[in-house]
């Protein structure tokens, strides 16, 4: 049993602790789009919403580039919430996690 900290939910309305994204992970607003898409048959707003509601972006300043968690992105658009929970943790060897870097070809830090 761990004694790990209950996080929270976008859905609880409460707000999400930002989320470390390391290089190997960040992807643009454009590559999301390459790589989700089609396969859940969403538009770029659908994904932008969905990046924001979940917190799963940085800028390093106002105007920059979106960095966006492509395994982050990949739970949201899952439903996956555990994993996603998970992840915001930084619990990135639990087996849940590994597979979406598995699925989208991201070495594990």
């Amino acid at each position: 049993m761990t004694n790990a900290r209950p996080v929270k939910t976008a859905s609880a309305g409460e707000r999400l602790r930002p989320l470390y994204i390391p290089r190997a992970e960040a992807i643009t607003v454009h590559r999301a789009i390459d790589l989700f898409m089609y396969d859940y048959n969403v538009s770029e707003d659908t994904l932008r919403r969905l990046v924001i509601k979940h917190r799963l972006h940085n800028q390093t300043m106002p105007g920059a580039p979106w960095r966006i968690s492509a395994p982050g992105l990949a739970m949201a658009l899952a439903g996956d919430d555990d994993a996603l929970a998970r992840l915001r943790r930084d619990d990135r060897e639990h087996p849940d996690v590994t597979r979406y870097f598995k699925r989208l070809g991201i070495p594990r830090p």
